[in-house]
């Protein structure tokens, strides 16, 4: 399944930290406290982490066990499958290439994952009883990533998993008795109603706050309405618990490490840029102005671990931390696709990658663009198919391409300016070994060299690696 990733508003005002402090207004952040490093926080510590097996949450792990090597463990909560105990999930999730490194030094703190069997959509998670002690016992940093993003669910499911799962893990969380820090993970899309992002709450629009409405017919946006209320829920619901909130824009594959261009997931971009390169979308709604905010995996997961480490007080203000591109380094959609494709021939991606994806407004020209050049030819070639005993195969391609267009619409032809004056003033305060260790400033990316990693990754670890 595709993944994509659209929303709408949330909840509350701006923030001050008093002795620490990060500036909207101008890219500050200020301490009287001596530095401390950023794997020093993680020491002897113990994290839980939903969304563990998911793209976003792999890399978490991987980077916490790499950079932070004195943490106790990391509880990852892993949903059971018939037949399938959550050990052997725990081994397949780490039996890939995104571990290699990790395995060839210190192959032992993979030990430090331990399972923890539970469902976002079972009352108290599912989590037995025996397990929740040890989570209320041991954990002092929760990393809440778990989302379902599935198009194919109905509003009542994605609402079950995302809000109704966001507020357990809250109140779970709120029992842990050493607790340091809740991180909400959740998307810069959350306010795609305003052009102008910032990072602040907003308070919910009334027509969200009648929420049983929605229960009784199914909506477009399921996924934006579920983070929005998540972000109110989080926002209100803490309790004395300190609590920050990180907002990253488009998740790409890896630019640095652990292994430059890895992904094991077709999320929104690389479904797009894959299809340019094969040949399959031709046609994109918007002009070659809009800007597509993208962040490699790498930088995210880093400023997650760095973010989690700040000393925050227990107050009412949430320090929100917007994670993008689109102000400090902005790349259009036109110009990504083009280097996607200039790298997709060189690396002998199709036998006939075009040589540009055109861009248009209109719907007509789309429609007329997507029949005479994606439809007919694909007709053409499952006949041939037909012929030779063959089963057709081209017409699907192009249709399932026709609904990905369709789902990154709302993207490609807007260009939203997601602030994230926090998100620079904090990297800002990191010393220099932080800085490299950590390496988060999506502001040093050159796009040339990342599209050439990320059209590599794509085609090695996706197409290649025969990823559905």
């Amino acid at each position: 399944m595709y993944r994509v990733v659209r929303c709408l508003v949330v909840s509350r005002v701006p923030y001050s930290l008093g002795t620490n402090r990060y500036s909207t207004g101008s890219s500050t952040f200020a301490t009287d406290k001596p530095y401390a490093r950023v794997s020093d926080y993680y020491a002897g510590r113990s994290v839980f982490i939903t969304g563990g097996t998911g793209f976003l949450g792999k890399v978490i792990i991987e980077r916490l066990l790499y950079n932070c090597t004195e943490i106790e463990n990391i509880f990852v909560l892993i949903r059971p499958k018939k037949g399938v105990s959550t050990q052997k999930r725990l081994e397949e999730m780490t039996n890939v290439p995104l571990f290699t490194k990790l395995k060839q030094r210190r192959p032992d703190d993979l030990k430090k994952i331990i399972p923890v069997e539970g469902d976002m959509t079972a009352p108290q998670l599912g989590i037995k009883s025996y397990d929740q002690e040890t989570l209320i016992n041991k954990v002092s940093v929760v990393f809440h990533s778990a989302a379902t993003v599935r198009f194919a669910d109905t509003f009542k499911e994605t609402m079950d998993a995302n809000v109704g799962g966001t507020r357990k893990v809250l109140n779970l969380s709120k029992k842990i008795k050493n607790i340091d820090k809740f991180v909400y993970i959740s998307t810069a899309y959350s306010n795609s109603d305003k052009l102008i992002i910032d990072e602040v709450l907003y308070q919910p629009s009334e027509k969200m706050k009648e929420i049983d409405k929605y229960y009784e017919n199914d909506v477009p946006n399921i996924y934006a309405v579920s983070k929005a209320l998540c972000e109110h829920i989080v926002s209100t619901e803490r309790g004395s618990m300190p609590l920050i909130m990180v907002r990253p824009s488009i998740v790409t594959p890896i630019l640095k490490e652990p292994l430059p261009g890895w992904a094991d997931t077709w999320i929104a971009a690389t479904a797009i840029y894959s299809d340019m390169a094969r040949g399959v979308m031709t046609i994109m709604y918007g002009n070659d102005k809009n800007v597509c905010d993208l962040v490699p995996v790498d930088y995210l997961c880093n400023f997650i671990i760095v973010a989690a480490a700040q000393k925050i007080p227990r107050s009412d203000d949430i320090p929100v931390f917007n994670f993008s591109s689109s102000s400090v380094n902005p790349i259009t959609w036109q110009r990504a696709g083009d280097l996607f494709l200039k790298e997709s021939k060189n690396l002998g991606y199709n036998s006939r990658v075009p040589n540009k994806v055109l861009q248009t407004e209109s719907k007509l020209v789309a429609r007329t663009t997507v029949f005479l050049c994606q439809y007919l030819p694909s007709i053409l070639k499952d006949i041939g198919l037909i012929i030779t005993g063959k089963k057709p195969r081209y017409l699907k391609d192009s249709r399932r391409s026709t609904l990905l267009r369709e789902l990154m619409k709302p993207f490609s032809t807007t260009s939203w300016l997601i602030k994230s004056d926090n998100t620079q003033a904090l990297i800002a305060s990191l010393d220099e070994n932080d800085k490299s260790i950590f390496f988060c400033n999506v502001a040093d990316i050159d796009w040339e060299k990342y599209m050439q990693t990320f059209c590599l990754g794509v085609k090695k670890y996706l197409v290649d690696g025969k990823v559905k």
